[in-house]
């Protein structure tokens, strides 16, 4: 009995010394080893977390300086998607000075129209990718370059221009894109079917009937706020000089302000039809669906 207590505490014994054993034979793992890093990297940049993954990026490349193009064209993306997008066109304009691989060329031209787009600096956007169209390579993203030409093109308003961009778009080769294309363009032909008021005609209602024009932007508060001070106004004014001739100064004093509220009314007029027309078209482009391309 007593020796197979001694077996069995012996058994015991060699087992947990066997482990123990294992255990502090493995190698330590080395986290800060370029190629650890680098992976680590890999998987903030797989999680959505760009901006600390740019920082492993760079101590990459610090470290253990391969690929160094890929490495920077991922680090430029990472500012692009953390939402960073001065950054990004600056990391890209450099790379575009360093690299010799067409294929991320073609790549970072197309991103620093996106990152334009993003900062809703859509004139620059439209200009960078059309002026880069020649160096953009890689067909699909020659497409999506056409593409967000055209979108730019909706964002300033400029309806005629947008629509044919899409109506060419169209007979692309890359399907989704023309798909999307056809959507644009009937969008773009909406873009000018908008009911908007006239500034013309909003200032001379105003000049004809105070507040009128305000009435035809439909901010009908304003317009009888409009009508009730030119008219009251301009009452007093005509009742000063009535009684008093033309030495009145009730006359004088109420016709100088009746005169200040009345141009004011027709100026207000004006602007009261341009920040409708502003505030309807960017209603319609909340509508927009824009699918921001990696």
């Amino acid at each position: 009995m007593l020796n197979k207590r001694i077996i069995g505490l012996l058994l015991i014994v060699l087992l947990c010394t066997s482990l123990l054993t294992n255990v502090f034979s493995e190698e330590t793992i080395d986290y800060y080893t370029p190629e650890n890093v680098r992976k680590f990297a890999d998987y903030l940049y797989s999680q959505g977390d760009y901006l600390r993954a740019v920082g492993e990026y760079q101590r990459y490349l610090f470290h253990h300086p391969i690929d160094t193009d890929q490495i920077r064209y991922r680090i430029a993306l990472c500012y692009r998607l953390g939402g960073q997008p001065m950054q990004a066109i600056r990391s890209f304009e450099t790379l575009l000075k360093q690299t010799t691989d067409t294929a991320l060329e073609s790549s970072a031209y197309f991103q620093i129209g996106i990152s334009y787009f993003l900062m809703e600096q859509f004139e620059k956007s439209t200009e960078h990718l059309e002026n880069s169209l020649t160096h953009i390579s890689d067909e699909r993203y020659q497409a999506e370059a056409q593409q967000f030409i055209g979108l730019s093109q909706l964002m300033q308003r400029n309806w005629l221009a947008a629509e044919s961009t899409f109506n060419k778009l169209q007979n692309s080769k890359v399907l989704n894109i023309s798909e999307k294309a056809s959507i644009y363009s009937e969008y773009a032909k909406q873009g000018m079917q908008l009911q908007e008021r006239s500034p013309f005609l909003a200032g001379l209602m105003s000049t004809f009937v105070p507040g009128a024009g305000r009435l035809y932007t439909g901010r009908i508060n304003d317009a009888l706020t409009s009508l009730f001070t030119v008219g009251l106004t301009g009452w007093q004014a005509y009742d000063g000089f009535r009684r008093d001739g033309l030495s009145s100064v009730k006359g004088w004093t109420l016709g100088t302000l009746g005169g200040i509220f009345y141009f004011g009314n027709i100026y207000g007029s004006v602007i009261s039809a341009r920040v409708y027309n502003r505030n309807l078209e960017a209603e319609f482009l909340t509508t927009l669906l824009i699918e921001i391309p990696y």
